[in-house]
């Protein structure tokens, strides 16, 4: 021993010989009522009168199907 440092000093990298997660083998947790897409684990989501719904503007879009108007129409009033 040299210095205070074991001999064996090398970094044990075992931790990576399966690589990562195959994302194709998670597990379908929910199905998105916006878009209808799969809702995996770890996935940030909406819940509106409990439905669930992917944490994304357009899936929450969708899923309030909202009514596009002018002000005019909305309050109306002609222009």
């Amino acid at each position: 021993m040299q210095w205070g440092v074991k001999e064996d000093w090398r970094m044990n990298l075992d931790r990576f010989s399966q690589g990562l997660p195959d994302p194709q083998d998670a597990e379908v947790m929910a199905y998105c009522e916006g878009c209808g897409g799969e809702i995996y684990p770890g996935e940030d989501v909406y819940c509106v009168n409990g439905y669930i719904i992917h944490a994304e503007w357009e899936c929450l879009v969708q899923y309030i199907d909202p009514e596009v108007k002018t002000i005019e129409e909305a309050l109306g009033v002609e222009a």
